[in-house]
């Protein structure tokens, strides 16, 4: 019996896998958060006075950020320039197509008699978000809104992203405030 106690004297707890583990964990959980920020550009969208919160979004919905300039941006890839494009739209005809290619859409059952496009006969059913900054002209959100009719693409569902507060107002108000 006294070698069973010497044993278990001797036992001692070592923490140092438990505490790899836990910043390992740490780590994937930090990385898994910024990726999937990676559709959201920095911008400050316009305020809406009745808002809809998008509590549960659709498992597959492409982002398009517009920003003051005028730009279409896609996980961070430019698609369209404004000033660089001008009145050269493919870009967003580009990045439209790439959406129907590479992402799994569901798609709209058509109703008899109902007219599609050669190309496409398919219609997604999955809403575009369109985040324009607040400052955007609008016209640069309607030309994506009509690239996103064009039978190439037959975007069907959008949705515009709104703020339930005025991000820049509140900026302001700070600044002053110091």
């Amino acid at each position: 019996m006294a070698n069973l106690d010497a044993v278990q004297e001797d036992a001692k707890l070592d923490m140092t896998p438990m505490i790899d583990c836990v910043f390992l964990l740490m780590i994937f959980f930090v990385l898994v958060i910024d990726l999937s920020q990676t559709d959201l550009e920095d911008l400050i969208l316009p305020k809406a006075k009745y808002v809809q919160p998008d509590d549960q979004p659709p498992d597959v919905r492409p982002i398009a950020n517009i920003n003051q300039g005028g730009d279409v941006i896609y996980k961070g890839n430019t698609y369209y320039a404004a000033a660089q494009h001008g009145e050269n739209y493919e870009g967003m005809k580009k990045l439209l197509v790439e959406w129907r290619n590479t992402l799994k859409l569901t798609y709209k059952p058509l109703k008899e008699g109902q007219a599609v496009s050669a190309k496409n006969p398919n219609i997604p059913d999955d809403p575009v978000l369109v985040r324009a900054d607040k400052w955007t002209e609008w016209h640069y959100v309607g030309k994506f809104m009509t690239a996103c009719s064009q039978p190439y693409a037959q975007f069907w569902k959008l949705e515009l992203a709104m703020s339930e507060i005025d991000k820049e107002d509140k900026m302001l108000k700070a600044q002053k405030a110091k």
